[in-house]
């Protein structure tokens, strides 16, 4: 159940989730993060827990972007 500080689809650049948190806030399926581990997503573990920091995802995805337009984000308007 969210909470009211949760809203579906953003992702605080200076918060940690936990992997399950993470997926339930993007509407993602565990084969998506696994793919998005695979490409460089950096996942912390701690005591065998694993977390996602919000600005990591945020990298992520724009550099994801940049591989595929081989724009870079400063250079778009």
């Amino acid at each position: 159940m969210a909470t009211g500080d949760e809203i579906a689809g953003v992702i605080n650049p200076d918060e940690l989730y936990t992997l399950q948190a993470f997926r339930r806030r993007l509407g993602i399926r565990e084969a998506t993060v696994r793919s998005a581990r695979r490409a460089g997503l950096r996942v912390y573990y701690v005591h065998k827990h694993a977390y996602v920091y919000g600005r990591d995802w945020i990298d992520y995805v724009l550099s994801s972007q940049d591989r595929r337009t081989g724009d870079s984000v400063a250079g778009t308007v």
